[in-house]
């Protein structure tokens, strides 16, 4: 991997041997930048943006306090922490300090290790949450190009503008996409991007040939990966074998766009040489545009079909699952944390973002389960009315950000213990409460009525109103409301955004659901969108089990997963919550098998991953069940996958799982579960 790239600081004091001092203590890991006075502070801030500013409390001319409110009045600089340099030891000081933006205080006379680590401290922090933008960011642009093929039929402009997206976002130099030939051996130039500056000629319509060297490789990594990979010029094997493909630029990534396990086209991105390798999030975005292009190869041998196109969004849909659990969760992690407010801000930016986009992606999962006859309901026991204020909640920044007042009125006859498919039915609500909300201009009302239309043999016949004051709806608007892909117009689709998906499938659920969904609505006086459902009454209150502190205690957990950030997360939310519960890892399934083999008395539960090299989770599955020791057919085992759709449950619980959690994790449903068997008797 490459070399991290070094963090700057900004010293800021009118001393010179506080400069000296501090610049022998923090050269040697970070990058210095130096200012003597408040205004010079300033512009080496807005000019080279340090990750981090040490900044002196009493200076000439203009102090600290002054300096630290010009730069959290700035657009730009606001965002820079800032640790004071003091002499003074005075609470009221440090308290207008922190007042104004400071996150922490030095100081003098300097001790190294009480700087270092608080410098660390601070570091950390805005490395964690870079590195948490810079993933959301590729998400975002991940699912702004899927959306984009799925939108345009003209496909082979579309490659081009890929290329463009990409290579400005890698910043590297050129971005091509080498198509095979029918003969196997020759590669065509058929689309690239060029980096404006460098003066290269184009190579649009070139040929290059396969080398048998070059084939092996592939052939090679094919066997053994089962999947996506790429051949960086890291590699001092590949780098020879890729030789006489190169042009230009020596360092580059290169991946097959495969189709059915063949390869159907070459990309690849390549950039100056500058002596750093390839890190791992170039070589995952190369790998998942690659998935993309796999995609629309596929979908065009398929004749672009709208089989193929559910196939597709279903694929990439869950592709973007798995990094979207690491977001959400040290999003949650860091939630946790005592950081200053502008972090916070941004923190919690990035969690609204991340639940909108979480959105899309399993609309797009649901509307390709539905194309292919595969959408299902679960029924459970819940809380009515704890699921309608788990909707408001989950809306609530949305409404508070456009200054919406949201009412309720429920029928008081509705039982609050029903049975039915709760998620399905929060699903739909919500979707309808989001549609009101983006429709609706800013300081709107929206209400929200739910009322029991009939109760009869146990079976309550729900009905529920979202109503707005928003722009509204023309009746030739209504007839296209509930196709997938459609909106109203395209200046709606540009004024709001919005995949097109929520009704449709909302449309689907609720006559799942025994009923029906309609519209009332005229332009400019708002809308009211209403359905009713079918649903099972229990009016015998369940006694529940919540989340105490030591709920586990005495009971071991064995995690399996691949991706250390994911096993990282789990961790970190069972400890928060206090749950004293031993936890021991497995990396892989073969792990898992041999862990548990050994002492198969000492697991209470087993929470497993399905996607692992060396064996997956469904494999281990079978492998534990098969064991001689009783615990092997008694200990409860929970998947945790992205793979969420009806086939691939039934193949989980076919295997022997007891139960399964989509990705990203929903805590409270892991917790429920983990109550669920450890809370039984026969553990």
């Amino acid at each position: 991997m490459s070399e991290a790239k070094k963090n700057s600081i900004l010293i800021v004091d009118d001393e010179k041997s506080n400069i000296i001092a501090l610049t022998h203590i923090l050269s040697p890991e970070y990058t210095i930048y130096v200012a003597r006075d408040g205004q010079d502070a300033i512009e080496v801030a807005e000019k080279d943006m340090p990750d981090l500013i040490l900044l002196d409390i009493l200076m000439p001319d203009m102090d600290g306090y002054a300096v630290i409110s010009a730069l959290k009045s700035s657009e730009k600089t606001r965002g820079i922490p800032v640790i004071f340099i003091t002499g003074l030891d005075d609470a009221d000081e440090e308290e207008k300090g922190l007042a104004l933006g400071a996150t922490d205080y030095i100081t003098k006379p300097f001790r190294s290790a009480i700087i270092k680590l608080r410098v660390q401290s601070q570091l950390k922090i805005v490395n964690h949450t870079r590195a948490l933008d810079r993933r959301f960011q590729q998400q975002a642009l991940m699912t702004k190009i899927s959306q984009l093929f799925l939108a345009e039929t003209y496909i082979d402009s579309l490659f081009t503008d890929t290329l463009r997206m990409i290579g400005e976002f890698m910043n590297i130099a050129r971005a091509t996409l080498f198509t095979l030939e029918d003969d196997g051996v020759t590669l065509i130039c058929k689309n690239e991007w060029l980096k404006p500056g460098y003066g290269l000629e184009p190579f649009t319509g070139g040929k290059l040939k396969l080398e048998d060297s070059l084939l092996s490789i592939v052939d090679g990594l094919l066997r053994s990966t089962k999947g996506a990979f790429c051949l960086p010029s890291d590699d001092p094997f590949v780098r020879e074998a890729m030789k006489p493909y190169q042009r230009h630029f020596p360092d580059y990534i290169a991946t097959p766009v495969l189709v059915k396990g063949e390869i159907r086209a070459v990309l690849e991105f390549s950039r100056e040489a500058d002596g750093r390798e390839w890190n791992e999030s170039e070589i995952n975005l190369a790998m998942l545009v690659s998935g993309v292009f796999s995609g629309i190869f596929e979908r065009d041998v398929a004749e672009h079909s709208s089989r193929v196109k559910s196939e597709f969004l279903s694929r990439m849909s869950h592709e973007m699952r798995t990094p979207m659990n690491a977001i959400m969760g040290m999003t949650q992690i860091i939630q946790m944390q005592c950081i200053p407010d502008d972090l916070r801000e941004y923190i919690d930016g990035i969690d609204t973002a991340s639940n909108q986009l979480l959105m899309i992606i399993d609309e797009v999962l649901d509307i390709s389960d539905i194309e292919k006859g595969r959408l299902n309901l679960t029924d459970s026991e819940f809380h009515f009315t704890r699921m309608l204020e788990g909707v408001l909640d989950a809306i609530s920044a949305d409404m508070e950000e456009k200054r919406h007042t949201v009412t309720t009125d429920i029928d008081p006859s509705i039982p609050d213990r029903l049975t039915g498919d709760e998620k399905r039915l929060a699903q739909v609500i919500g979707s309808l409460l989001s549609n009101a909300c983006k429709f609706t201009r800013e300081n709107g009302l929206i209400q929200v009525k739910a009322s029991a239309v009939e109760i009869k043999h146990k079976m309550l016949t729900l009905q529920i109103e979202v109503i707005d004051n928003g722009i509204g709806i023309s009746k030739e608007q209504m007839e296209i409301l509930f196709i997938p892909f459609e909106q109203v117009d395209g200046g709606i689709r540009r004024e709001f955004g919005g995949a097109g998906l929520g009704l449709a499938i909302s449309k689907h659920i609720v006559e799942m659901m025994n009923g029906g969904i309609w519209v009332e609505s005229e332009p400019g006086k708002g809308s009211k969108f209403a359905f009713t459902v079918k649903i099972k009454t229990k009016i015998e209150a369940a006694e529940e089990k919540c989340g105490r502190p030591g709920a586990f205690e005495g009971k071991t957990l064995l995690l399996v997963e691949d991706v250390e950030t994911n096993r990282d997360i789990v961790t970190a939310m069972l400890v928060f919550e206090d749950m004293r519960i031993e936890i021991e890892h497995a990396a892989n399934g073969q792990e898992a098998v041999d862990l548990f083999a050994a002492n198969p008395a000492k697991y209470d539960v087993i929470i497993m991953d399905i996607n692992m090299p060396e064996m997956d989770g469904v494999e281990a599955t079978r492998r534990i069940r098969a064991l001689e020791a009783p615990e092997g057919a008694k200990v409860p085992i929970i998947a945790v996958t992205a793979n969420v759709s009806a086939p691939e449950k039934k193949v989980y619980l076919e295997a022997g799982m007891n139960g399964h959690i989509g990705k990203p994790i929903n805590f409270d449903l892991l917790f429920q579960m983990l109550h669920k068997y450890l809370d039984r008797g026969d553990n």
